[in-house]
């Protein structure tokens, strides 16, 4: 009997031992988590999110501090078959909130190239714009910070014409494709 019994238990403890075994997995190595850190958007994907429906754009863009908090705004220049006309295109300036650009302001009819002043009005510096085109002769514009944005037509009042570009931000060179 005790034979049997020693052939019956031997097969059990075997068993026993092997359930308290857990099946072989490949090592992975440490759970790697997501370090996905937010990233700050850049102008041109401002640019795409913001004018997706006005074709193939391109752009320029310059960063200086406009209101003098230490944070660089944005000025993006911004062409294309639907943002220009014989005026010229479109200047929108951005700034930073957070990880992403609130619009400031958009100018239509923009030629370059554009400037900063060092002149203020309500705290951020004047720009300066060239206009021209539609049989108006190329000179260049001060445009005022109203304590809201700047003035959306350089072609009309308040803008005040200005002998100097002040410091050149955007150039006239060709534009680079928004890809």
């Amino acid at each position: 009997m005790m034979k049997r019994l020693n052939i019956l238990v031997m097969p059990l403890a075997a068993i026993l031992a092997l359930a308290g075994c857990k099946k072989s997995e490949p090592d992975a190595g440490p759970t790697a988590q997501p370090s996905e850190e937010p990233v700050k958007q850049s102008a041109e994907n401002w640019i795409k999110a913001n004018y997706q429906d006005m074709g193939k754009l391109l752009y320029a863009q310059a960063e200086t501090d406009l209101d003098g908090d230490g944070t660089p705004e944005v000025l993006a220049y911004v062409g294309g078959p639907m943002m220009c006309g014989t005026g010229g295109c479109n200047l929108v300036v951005l700034k930073r909130d957070g990880l992403q650009f609130r619009k400031v302001s958009e100018l239509s009819v923009v030629q370059l190239p554009v400037g900063v002043l060092d002149s203020k009005s309500n705290g951020w510096r004047d720009l300066a714009v060239t206009i021209a085109g539609g049989g108006v002769p190329a000179h260049i514009v001060r445009l005022a910070f109203d304590g809201s944005g700047y003035p959306d037509n350089p072609t009309v009042s308040p803008a005040e014409e200005t002998d100097s570009i002040g410091r050149e931000l955007i150039p006239l060179e060709p534009l680079k494709p928004v890809e």
